[in-house]
């Protein structure tokens, strides 16, 4: 028999876990939180895609750095699309260890006891597991790096360079406002080799930026391939531990707070009803959930077939609106067929089979 502690359990307090501690400790619910670390400092993820959720919290943590409005689509180091939003971008590069330091704070003040160890297990009548890529196994996880790097650069310049035959990508965006300092990193499938990746991020910043110092280093694994999964064994899931990353890229921000918004209103909803929280969850977060799939099934298919078909050619041929609507996290089912009846598209698939 598994003894009830209090109303909530969370275990982890990284975004997802912080956001819905937030959110849940100003509607007054009685929250037991576990984490190891008493300041966060998690590697990557300084980007968050805006949205309302989102903008409310990075603008009441004050831990936005810029906003960057124009990107550059890169597929094996070549440029292929170029965006410019003209001020409406929907990417904010924040303070990331700031972002999550205000909403544990926050929550603390609100009430929210934090035992900073790691979860055992501890249950509520309600518990959650928002211990991101650390819940579960590493077998569908890879290794992501990033390095923050002294040199020169456009404030508002994006590069993401995809690596179809590897499973990954590199990025460079700014970290900060003033163009002296960038955040370049990569990550790929099977490629675990913390060396190896090392080596290969340097020379890709060697290949595209000018002199550098070497600021921070940090690395971490990151969830591709898991399937969602919002709740089982008397546990509800959110953000990374459910398996809600967008693939194609990486982050993990935006999932992990929509999907602990969705969590609480759920439960703010129905209280301590579980079976109706549930399947409330599962309503309120189908919009992130879609979003998510349609990433990994995405990137499940261009490596799971790179041996089969040309991926580079493939992606050298995508027209510039899809790349659009995939910075701007709108990418639907209906893009995808509207981007299987673009003639261009259709014969570089054709041409890029391999006998």
């Amino acid at each position: 028999m598994v003894e009830i502690l209090k109303d909530l359990i969370i275990a982890g307090l990284g975004v997802s876990g912080s956001t819905l501690a937030y959110a849940l400790s100003n509607k007054g619910f009685k929250i037991t939180a576990y984490d190891p670390i008493k300041k966060y400092n998690k590697a990557c993820g300084e980007q968050i895609t805006g949205t309302k959720n989102t903008l409310n919290l990075i603008k009441k943590s004050d831990s936005i750095v810029t906003i960057p409005n124009y990107f550059s689509i890169y597929v094996n180091n070549k440029e292929k699309a170029n965006i410019n939003f003209g001020g409406s971008s929907p990417w904010y590069i924040v303070n990331k260890s700031k972002f999550v330091q205000y909403l544990r704070e926050s929550s603390i003040s609100n009430g929210v006891e934090v035992i900073y160890r790691n979860w055992k297990n501890e249950r509520g009548i309600i518990t959650v597991d928002a211990r991101g890529p650390f819940s579960g196994s590493l077998k569908n996880k890879i290794l992501v790096k990033r390095y923050i790097l002294k040199t020169e650069w456009d404030p508002n310049h994006v590069i993401l360079d995809f690596r179809p035959n590897e499973g990954g990508l590199y990025w460079i965006f700014p970290a900060d406002n003033d163009g002296r300092l960038v955040n370049t990193g990569g990550g790929f499938v099977n490629l675990w080799n913390d060396e190896a990746l090392s080596k290969s991020i340097i020379e890709y910043a060697k290949l595209n930026l000018k002199n550098f110092e070497i600021i921070d280093v940090k690395a971490a694994p990151l969830d591709v391939f898991s399937q969602y999964k919002h709740y089982s064994d008397n546990i509800f899931y959110v953000g990374e531990a459910a398996g809600l990353v967008l693939a194609i890229s990486g982050e993990g921000n935006r999932p992990a707070i929509e999907s602990s918004y969705a969590l609480s209103d759920a439960i703010v909803k129905y209280a301590l009803e579980i079976n109706d929280v549930k399947n409330y969850y599962l309503k309120l977060s189908k919009k992130i959930v879609n979003d998510s799939i349609l990433s990994r099934k995405l990137f499940t298919f261009t490596y799971k077939y790179r041996k089969s078909i040309d991926m580079v050619n493939v992606l050298n041929n995508i027209p510039k609106w899809f790349w659009y609507k995939y910075l701007s996290v709108n990418l639907e089912i209906n893009d995808i067929i509207k981007l299987g009846s673009d003639l261009n598209f259709i014969l570089s698939v054709i041409k890029g089979i391999k006998y």
